[in-house]
Formats: C-alpha cells, sequence, structure tokens
C-alpha cells in the first residue's frame, strides 16, 4: 500500500460542495480510506499528492479522478429530485439506453470528456462507495439518493 501526501491538498472546510466534503474526510484520515461497494466488497481510496486528484484499487484509469467529480453527480442528483439511476456504461456506450446523460455513469462520462456513441468506463460502484462514506448518498440499489442530512446543510 502507497502513503499519500496530503500536504498538497487544500481543503475548504467551510464548503458545502461534495468535493471539499471528500477532501477533508480523506485528509481527515491521512489521504487513505477504505469504503464499501453496495455488495459489501472493499475499495481502497487513495489522496493523490497533487492534492486535487483521488485513486482507487478499483479504478485503473488514467488520468486520475478529480474531486469535482462528486460535485458532478451530487448536481444530477439535485436537478432529479434527490436520485438518479446509476446507470450501466459496462454494456452500453454513451447516449444508448442505460447509459444516458441523465444517469451517474453517463454525467460521469461526459464529465470525463467522453461524447455520444463513445465506450466508457463504468467507475459508479466506486465513486457511490465514497459518496456513501462521506454521508452525501446513499448507495441504494440502482440508484444513488442524497441523504437527507446534506440536503439540509444546502
Amino acid at each position: 500500500p502507497k502513503e499519500p501526501d496530503v500536504s498538497c491538498m487544500n481543503v475548504d472546510y467551510t464548503s458545502n460542495l461534495a468535493s471539499e466534503i471528500i477532501k477533508a474526510k480523506l485528509k481527515e484520515h491521512g489521504g487513505h480510506v477504505t469504503v464499501y461497494t453496495a455488495r459489501g466488497l472493499p475499495c481502497e481510496i487513495y489522496a493523490e499528492p497533487d492534492g486535487t486528484t483521488f485513486t482507487s484499487d478499483k479504478l485503473p484509469i488514467k488520468p486520475a479522478y478529480d474531486y469535482t467529480v462528486f460535485d458532478v453527480i451530487v448536481d444530477l442528483l439535485y436537478r432529479q429530485g434527490g436520485s438518479a439511476k446509476k446507470g450501466n456504461g459496462r454494456n452500453c456506450k454513451l447516449g444508448e439506453a442505460g447509459c444516458e446523460e441523465n444517469t451517474v455513469v453517463g454525467t460521469v462520462a461526459l464529465h470525463r470528456g467522453r461524447k455520444t456513441g463513445d465506450s466508457v468506463f463504468d467507475p459508479v460502484f466506486v465513486l457511490a462507495a465514497v459518496l456513501e462514506w462521506a454521508g452525501i448518498a446513499e448507495n441504494g440499489r440502482g440508484e444513488l439518493i442524497l441523504t437527507k442530512e446534506y440536503t439540509e446543510k444546502l
């Protein structure tokens, strides 16, 4: 296991943004936490030395994910009344049924620069686990739901 360096991680502790809440919690834990997927499987999350991105043993993707991906997901959930379907990026291309722009996987793919018709990697099982660990969203079966505690802060 790598030893994260959180010295470059600037956190706005007064912010209600999901990205800042997650960065703060990750920094509190020394830059490394174990979160659990909806199936109960462990997932390691590591802060990257740049202070703006994170990696996971379950996301072997370059470039690393930036924390703002959580803000994009929360914005989607908020716009849709507090919940959204996770979607299916494993068997569908962006824009196809199951991987529409109004699903979490579709929104994340767009955030990562993908275009309609592109194949996408489906990171939602990890991102949902992080959001649940942070108390921001409930990792429901097939959907993400903003928690009452988080929505009361907005």
